[in-house]
């Protein structure tokens, strides 16, 4: 018979690799059922949108996050709202 540790040992190695399998499959089951909305769009982007998209990128490329912080962030989302558009 096995030392206790030794069957200590493999039981929580038993339940450990368990529950990753079991997290794994529910992953996997929601990658592939759940559709990623966003990601695929069935719509063309509007004019106005894509020249806002333009125009916002280029205010905020202005102020790298590495030395101005979330300025960038800030101004690319104030620049899109007064564009009417979304984020």
């Amino acid at each position: 018979m096995a030392p206790k540790s030794d069957r200590l040992a493999a039981d929580l190695f038993a339940k450990t690799t368990a529950k990753l399998v079991l997290a794994t499959t529910i992953a996997a089951f929601w990658l592939t059922v759940v559709p990623i909305t966003g990601a695929v769009a069935n719509e063309p982007i509007s004019a106005a949108r894509t020249a806002a998209i333009h125009k916002c990128n280029l205010l905020a490329a202005r102020y790298p996050i590495h030395e101005w912080g979330n300025t960038q962030i800030h101004l690319y989302r104030t620049c899109m709202a007064r564009h009417g558009q979304q984020e």
